[in-house]
């Protein structure tokens, strides 16, 4: 933008053709950031450039992965947000997740509360709704960056601090369900969301709880026939099971915490 004139949105507030310098200095500028962040601070996993209304092309990202990919960012992953191509490594629906699983890399990008800023008494998803979200879009071959933003003293609200350590234990004893995890054919069946280890054999059912209620005295989900046992993540617990004609039953212990559950077995061939 250049101060002398309005800035009704988010482009640049002049022409770019009347004013190629100043272009050509926010080209320039903004280059020299992103080199100086990639040289001067250690190891990065990902570039991550919000927008889409200014391309990584404008800003000669081409020339700066080229640079910084052979020498100090050996394995590093861009995100140009939106522009199709190259540098857009993987794509990033926003407070969204896709209809059905996708074969490319992707990303859910959704917040906690109803914005990605903080703000005063705002509304959060609970612990039972993330979890939910997680499953759904593992199960459909995406990750899932959940937005949380500090106050303006720097700090996690108390509310929020709760939610992700809820979160954590339950990620803690479900793990295997989500990380590391690979898509299966059959996916979903209602409020079951299924993933598969990656030697393809072991499958993972996890159960997304309905936000306000109670966990059922049994699961049930048609496809993903089970063979052998049938177990628990957390507390490793054996369960009971029936399948009939395509239909899988399990019986779940009494006295369970209500919240998701993951169930881990071997998938019938």
């Amino acid at each position: 933008w250049n101060p002398y004139f309005a800035t009704p949105n988010r482009r640049q507030n002049y022409k770019i053709d009347r004013h190629p310098d100043w272009w050509k200095n926010y080209q320039e500028f903004t280059y020299n950031q992103m080199d100086e962040l990639m040289t001067n601070y250690g190891n990065f996993d990902i570039l991550w450039l919000d927008g889409g209304w200014v391309t990584g092309g404008d800003v000669h990202l081409d020339k700066l992965l080229n640079k910084v990919r052979t020498s100090t960012q050996l394995g590093l992953i861009s995100v140009d947000r939106t522009i199709r191509g190259k540098n857009e490594n993987y794509q990033t629906p926003e407070r969204s997740i896709p209809e059905t699983q996708l074969n490319n890399p992707w990303e859910s990008c959704i917040t906690l509360s109803n914005d990605w800023g903080w703000v005063p008494n705002a509304p959060y998803k609970s612990p039972t709704k993330v979890i939910g979200l997680l499953a759904e879009i593992t199960a459909k071959g995406g990750c899932l960056l959940l937005g949380v933003g500090p106050t303006p003293q720097g700090t996690i609200e108390d509310a929020v601090a709760e939610r992700l350590h809820v979160i954590g234990d339950w990620l803690r004893a479900n793990g295997k369900a989500i990380y590391n995890t690979r898509i299966t054919p059959v996916y979903n069946d209602g409020n079951v969301w299924f993933t598969a280890d990656k030697d393809g054999k072991t499958l993972y059912a996890v159960y997304a709880l309905p936000e306000g209620e109670n966990l059922p005295e049994t699961i049930e989900w048609t496809g993903n026939i089970p063979t052998g046992k049938m177990k628990m993540l957390k507390g490793n617990k054996t369960v009971k099971y029936t399948s009939k004609d395509g239909k899988v039953k399990v019986i779940l212990p009494k006295g369970l915490k209500n919240e998701p559950v993951a169930l881990q077995f071997t998938l019938k061939r």
